[in-house]
């Protein structure tokens, strides 16, 4: 196995800022709110200011960066690199972590995980470590002070043959894995190797998924088929499945019980029931949305659509408040609020 090498430092151009940080929990939009977005095939990440989009940076970054997360400090987000257009795609494909400064909206360093590549889900939990999924190798890589970390703390194996996204505990100790080509949903403790993996088959193409906010249900759609699956978070027990309007990529849960679906089948977003999964909302958008990203205050949901944009949908109007346009292939984000 070849060894771990040393990061390195890659300069790119950075906008200081010197607004104070407060706690993730505020919620109105101001003008020093920030959208932290991946932009996939830019490829990089920019920072927008909220509500009305305004560009305030951009990062560039090698092929195909993807998922994110952010501290709760909003000191510092992590993004993981795939490296790979397309999951056909011959070759290793990418295999660093991008650490980013919030504060001065910079690349701060990049962390090396070589031999593990194609780097896509990218997770934290309550106490600040930090979790990275390997996708071809099936891994789940651990950084318990990801801010200093040159090396995983440790490395846990998931048992999966395309292990593409996941979710998990606020403690840290479950991770639910979407893994796409075996069709299963698998549930492990990324802090016990010895714990023998739960997997349960979902169907075709298990990818997006979710956790109730009282981490007690489990919730993954089976992509293609458009059918979403509750699962007892506990014990991976199927609960309920529903069939939605037909292909469905990202789902979001929240506070009270409800989950937003954003459908590639109709491109739209639904809004369901908390205990049916019926629908009780439905909202037509002009391109699908790959990528949902709820404010802090779980008050409005930021969709990144393939069209180049985000639009900002209140959640409690169900209906489109505001949009700005976004480099190519917008995603992930990370909802940044300032004083």
């Amino acid at each position: 196995m070849t060894p771990f090498k040393r990061r390195q430092i890659l300069q790119m151009m950075a906008v200081t800022s010197t607004l104070p940080l407060i706690p993730p929990g505020l919620a109105a939009d101001s003008p020093k709110n920030e959208l932290v977005l991946v932009e996939k095939e830019a490829p990089g990440v920019s920072f927008y200011q909220l509500p009305d989009g305004k560009p305030l940076a951009h990062i560039s970054m090698a092929t195909q960066p993807h998922e994110i997360v952010a501290d709760a400090q909003h000191r510092f987000a992590y993004v993981a690199q795939y490296g790979m257009d397309k999951w056909l795609s011959p070759g290793e494909g990418g295999h660093l972590v991008y650490v980013l400064d919030l504060v001065a909206r910079k690349l701060a360093r990049t962390i090396d995980l070589t031999p593990y590549h194609r780097l896509h889900g990218i997770r934290m939990d309550a106490a600040g470590r930090l979790y990275v999924l390997s996708e071809t190798d099936s891994v789940m890589i651990r950084f318990d002070n990801p801010s200093k970390d040159e090396y995983p703390s440790q490395i846990v194996p998931v048992g999966g043959t395309r292990s593409h996204y996941f979710v998990l505990t606020r403690d840290g100790r479950r991770a639910y894995v979407s893994d796409t080509l075996s069709g299963m949903v698998i549930m492990l403790d990324p802090h016990d190797p010895t714990f023998t993996p739960v997997k349960r088959l979902l169907g075709e193409a298990p990818e997006g998924s979710c956790l109730s906010v009282d981490e007690k249900t489990y919730y993954a759609i089976d992509r293609y088929k458009g059918v979403l699956h509750a699962f007892d978070a506990a014990t991976l027990q199927p609960l309920k499945q529903v069939q939605l309007r037909g292909e469905a990529v990202r789902i979001a849960a929240l506070p009270d019980g409800r989950l937003i679906v954003a459908n590639q089948a109709d491109k739209s977003l639904s809004l369901l029931h908390a205990e049916t999964l019926a629908e009780v909302a439905h909202l037509p958008l002009e391109a699908a949305a790959s990528g949902l990203n709820l404010a802090p205050a779980a008050d409005k949901v930021y969709a990144s659509l393939e069209s180049n944009e985000v639009v900002i949908v209140d959640i409690g109007k169900w209906q489109i408040t505001g949009s700005f346009a976004t480099q190519k292939a917008p995603d992930a984000a990370a909802v940044i609020m300032r004083s």
